[in-house]
């Protein structure tokens, strides 16, 4: 079998699958668009599919396609005297209501991941437009029979607002990327542009199309054919000349259904539904294999909060701004806020930053991706209930209000659960291995031997030995010093292995080299775990960098007594730092939190600076090189001679240092 039967076997298996998904699905009243990106990304490369697919240029181009179809279909599926009843708050929830959004999510992006203020606002930019096939496929559904004037308006809204969120994202893009803000007026010069340029052609082209059908004498099945070709090209032609081609394609279906005497009006708008369809169901699957759902795991849980502020902050105020003029009751309004689905348009737009390779381009298309998850979980599975609760579309017969409600509420909460524990799943993951129980001093003293070197021989234990106190002093203090070794020694592992990851991005960005998606989620999240900038490379180095034993050991000793306190026989504390329940799990999370703590606070940007310049220097990192700057330690300015005198003393702490560089 050649390479193009195996294309179009495994192209129509998906399409398949996600057909005869569709009817299952669609009796739990779960929207269809999610199983179609489920389905991909299960065949993607983190799926049982194994199918790798990271070609940002051919998605840009399929998906380009894939929305001119939806948007014209969408267009022929839309009244004109409904249009025009709600042009206004349609437009204005289009460029207003996105602009708003953009800022509001930028904001919450902001604090959520510590961005600056531009990176925010394209953060903001990617996610604040609706989303055409979500909206246009939950208003077609059978459960979700909302009041025309309310429909049209969010269909039109989703028609009318992707040249707003295109523009902005391709500005910020530019200014990223030439490091140079655009001209205020080049940026409103273009909004203008792009949509009267675009409704020109969409309009003008649309009435074209029917008076050409009505002048062409052509078998009845190829009108559906010529009349989606030709919204193709009106979309491409639009977006030649820097209008929108999204908005063009809509407005040409809109145009060509209010077209007198069509001959084959009935057959086109058949041909189109199901070539929205087919798109749909294409473009859902192609960006489930585009993403990595463990880059979206790694940013969950800020992630969920972007995507918290947009549906529950940025969308009603939005809204309740935009349509403060407008004659809408307040139970439309509500609806209309919660009905602001994200779903292919942000994805796409996510990749944009990837095409132009602009820095940590992953963060934003893996936020992305979750937004839209988060949207068509938490919108799109409540829409139903949402809609009768407003009374925007009938009760239905025999159904209480209260499992309406109880049914967001539970979409609502066991999402935010769900995404904290896989966030929580995807950290324990790269967690530092298994611990270790050490039920007796004589299995602990196998155990803890020595390590040669400050980056082998680590184990990480649970707790001391129950009849730890029935040592002597000596072998308490001997024992209790190779403990802490050899818990440092396994955190100082993990962090040398960072390291040589960051040392590689460094190598590859000196020789010009972009890093790809995966290396970008990578480099993020190591960001994150040492409390850096993604761009300062210098200072993450200087953060992911081994904690010298003998200063560890000296700092347990004074904070435990050798291990005789309580603490840290009962509750596993270490180093004189309480997690929030007072204990940590094991003894290997407290040594994991102190080593997380010297390398990341801002209080011991001294202690990094100086260990960076020892390796600079080929010096050994070693605690009486680095005790003085440890003081930050303790609120206790004797803190440090006492460290020293513990490191100095009988026990020959120092032995566990490292002799050469760390």
């Amino acid at each position: 079998m050649d390479a193009a039967h195996i294309l179009l076997l495994v192209s129509t298996s998906l399409i398949l699958l996600a057909v005869a998904g569709a009817a299952l699905l669609r009796q739990a009243g779960a929207p269809l668009l999610l199983m179609f990106l489920g389905i991909g990304m299960l065949a993607g490369e983190e799926g049982p599919g194994q199918i790798f697919f990271n070609d940002y240029g051919l998605a840009y181009g399929f998906g380009s396609l894939a929305l001119a179809l939806i948007l014209f279909d969408g267009g022929l599926g839309t009244s004109l005297r409904r249009l025009r009843g709600v042009l206004r708050p349609s437009l204005t929830l289009a460029t207003a209501g996105v602009l708003i959004t953009a800022g509001i999510t930028a904001a919450g992006a902001h604090y959520l991941f510590g961005l600056g203020w531009i990176e925010s606002l394209l953060m903001g930019a990617i996610v604040s437009s609706t989303d055409a096939a979500a909206v246009l496929m939950l208003i077609a559904g059978r459960e979700l029979k909302a009041r025309p004037r309310v429909a049209t308006t969010l269909e039109a809204e989703s028609g009318f607002n992707d040249p707003m969120a295109v523009i902005m994202v391709t500005a910020l893009v530019t200014w990223l990327g030439a490091g140079e803000a655009p001209s205020p007026w080049l940026f409103a010069i273009g909004i203008v542009w792009s949509l009267i340029a675009g409704a020109l052609i969409g309009w003008f082209g649309g009435r074209a199309i029917a008076v050409a059908e009505r002048r062409m004498g052509l078998p009845l099945g190829l009108y559906p054919i010529f009349a989606a070709a030709s919204a193709v090209f009106l979309f491409a032609l639009a977006q030649s000349i820097g209008a929108s081609g999204f908005l063009a394609a809509y407005l040409a279906g809109v145009a060509l259904r209010s077209a007198p005497k069509r001959r084959a009006a009935e057959a086109t708008a058949r041909f189109s539904d199901g070539v929205a369809w087919l798109s749909q169901i294409g473009l859902f699957l192609m960006l489930g294999l585009l993403v990595t759902p463990s880059h979206a795991l790694a940013v969950a849980v800020p992630a969920l909060g972007v995507a918290l502020v947009l549906i529950l902050v940025a969308r009603p105020l939005a809204v309740l701004v935009c349509l403060l003029p407008e004659k809408f009751r307040p139970n439309e309004r509500a609806f209309i806020a919660w009905m602001g689905l994200r779903g292919a348009v942000p994805i796409f737009l996510g990749g944009f930053p990837v095409l132009l390779g602009v820095e940590n381009a992953n963060l934003y298309f893996s936020t992305a991706f979750a937004v839209v998850i988060a949207s068509l979980v938490i919108q799109g599975w409540t829409a139903g209930p949402v809609s009768r609760l407003a009374r925007i579309a009938p009760p239905i017969e025999g159904r209480k209000g209260w499992r309406d409600m109880a049914a967001i509420g539970a979409v609502t909460v066991g999402f935010a659960g769900a995404s904290f524990a896989a966030s929580i799943a995807a950290g324990l993951i790269d967690r530092q291995g298994p611990v270790f129980s050490a039920p007796t001093v004589a299995e602990l003293r196998e155990m803890v031997a020595p390590p040669s070197s400050p980056s082998s021989g680590g184990v990480r234990l649970g707790t001391l030995p129950a009849d730890w106190m029935e040592l002597d002093m000596e072998e308490r203090r001997r024992l209790f010093a190779r403990i802490v070794a050899s818990l440092i020694a396994s955190e100082n592992e993990h962090v040398l292995r960072d390291r040589a990851t960051l040392e590689r991005f460094a190598g590859l960005e000196a020789n010009g080299t972009r890093l790809d998606l995966s290396q970008q989620a990578e480099r993020d999240r190591l960001a994150r775990k040492y409390g850096g900038a993604y761009g300062d490379l210098d200072d993450l180095l200087a953060r992911a960098d081994i904690v010298p034993p003998s200063l560890a050991i000296s700092q347990a000793v004074l904070a435990t007594g050798w291990g005789s306190s309580e603490a840290a026989r009962e509750r596993n504390v270490l180093f004189g730092r309480f997690p929030g329940d007072g204990g940590f799990e094991s003894l290997a999370a407290s040594a994991e939190d102190y080593v997380s703590y010297l390398n990341s606070h801002p209080a011991f940007a001294g202690f990094r600076a100086e260990r960076a310049a020892l390796r600079a220097a080929g010096a050994p990192i070693t605690g009486p090189a680095l005790v003085g700057e440890i003081s930050p330690y303790a609120d206790d300015e004797t803190y440090v001679g006492q460290l020293r005198a513990v490191m100095d003393g009988p026990d020959a702490l120092t032995r566990f240092d490292p002799v050469t560089e760390g």
